[in-house]
């Protein structure tokens, strides 16, 4: 799993916790970064899993992480991080020079939160366009090379490869209503059976995204999202494989 971890050093007073990633990345060494007594979710990360450090209070991506354990203290869990690489780019002109990163869930306003998951696809992009070398280490699609093991569809994979799969599907289809003019809002976590609303000259869509990531175009559906394709003459679905 990929995370953006977002830090922030002005000490405002919605924040529960605040630090700065150049307290982190400048020794090199392992070290403890977070903890589920001032931020739940952070008890998501995995061993090996990849964080992408961003200072929202300086607009940077600060550099690349790699969780390597969460260590118990009493009865909340420390998030024990090694730097992998310093990056320090700015993320404003990335996302006003590229749709796709303008288009990256994880880098836009939201629910405030500490670690936003992002798409392996999305994460090596993004890198890349900050001239990280560890972009290299994420291959395109890299966990979907189950592909070549099974013929099953989006839905049937592990909670992360569904998840990621997910997570890659609205970014392009958000990133690509963008760039034609549309006005893209997320509504996936209100559970309406639809993923996206789209606006534009007042025309609206509703849309609901379904990922492929094995060779069959298959997918599960809800009753919800059945009902609304059903009811809702303004649903449009499609599978990003």
């Amino acid at each position: 799993m990929i995370w953006v971890y977002k830090c922030n050093a002005k000490n405002r007073p919605y924040q529960t916790a605040s630090g700065d990633w150049r307290e982190f990345f400048p020794t090199g060494q392992i070290g403890e970064w977070g903890s589920t007594e001032w931020r739940p979710e952070v008890a998501e990360v995995k061993n090996g899993d990849t964080i992408i450090a961003y200072q929202t209070d300086r607009n940077e991506l600060v550099g690349v992480a790699r969780a390597v354990d969460l260590k118990l203290r009493g009865r909340y869990q420390d998030l024990i991080l090694k730097p992998v690489e310093t990056i320090g780019v700015k993320v404003r002109p990335l996302k006003r020079a590229d749709p796709r990163i303008a288009a990256i869930r994880a880098l836009q306003p939201g629910p405030i939160r500490t670690l936003y998951p992002i798409s392996r696809n999305d994460a090596r992009w993004l890198l890349k366009k900050a001239g990280a070398r560890a972009h290299a280490d994420l291959p395109n699609d890299e966990i979907l090379g189950l592909r070549s093991a099974s013929n099953m569809g989006g839905g049937f994979g592990t909670a992360d490869l569904n998840r990621e799969t997910e997570l890659a599907a609205v970014g392009f289809v958000t990133s690509y209503f963008k760039s034609r003019g549309w006005t893209v809002q997320d509504i996936e976590t209100e559970n309406r059976g639809y993923d996206l609303v789209c606006k534009r000259n007042g025309k609206r869509l509703n849309i609901e995204v379904k990922g492929v990531a094995g060779a069959k175009r298959q997918f599960l559906i809800t009753a919800n999202e059945k009902n609304q394709w059903a009811t809702n003459n303004r649903v449009h679905s499609g599978a990003c494989k």
